[in-house]
């Protein structure tokens, strides 16, 4: 198997980013209904993230679906960044297809089914998660701003990115 430099190791995941639908109880008196807001509906896009763990580099877009088109699209926005040829890491979603990379430095493998344990951008999608947590958002737009400033902190701070997804068994093994 081919050598990759730390910085030509990506992992790649997506993460739903969206309103959802908010309903809760209000106190009041016997018998009686309070008037509460009520936020009905769901709106969703889709988060693709490949990063960098070794050097904590991260490449993030909003896309509508998790589907080829999509994914294609990711790739050859991601072979934009790299200059070298560059190993791709994704679990096996039906969309990840090494065929929809042909023409980009990006070489395609996936890890093994139903581990998401060993992706590391897992573990970056679940602190995105605890910084958003329980947010309210009226709109796609306004979530997608809001998960944007809170890439914009990992995005500055390539340490924080390491610190998270730098995994032992990665570090031990490039």
């Amino acid at each position: 198997m081919r050598a990759y430099p730390p910085e030509a190791i990506f992992f790649q995941d997506e993460m739903r980013v969206g309103t959802r639908t908010e309903l809760g109880r209000k106190w009041g008196p016997c018998a009686h209904r309070p008037l509460g807001p009520v936020h009905i509906g769901y709106q969703f896009t889709h988060l693709f993230v490949a990063l960098a763990p070794l050097t904590g580099q991260v490449f993030a877009m909003f896309l509508p679906e998790l589907n080829k088109v999509c994914f294609q699209h990711f790739g050859q926005q991601l072979n934009q960044e790299v200059s070298q040829p560059t190993l791709l890491i994704a679990d096996r979603a039906t969309a990840h297809q090494a065929k929809l990379l042909t023409e980009t430095h990006l070489v395609l493998t996936h890890l093994p089914t139903a581990c998401p344990e060993l992706n590391p951008v897992e573990r970056f999608f679940e602190e995105l998660r605890r910084q958003l947590k329980s947010r309210v958002f009226d709109s796609l737009w306004e979530a997608q701003v809001c998960v944007e400033r809170v890439l914009q902190i990992y995005l500055d701070s390539p340490e924080r990115v390491i610190q998270l997804a730098a995994y032992p068994y990665i570090r031990n093994t490039s």
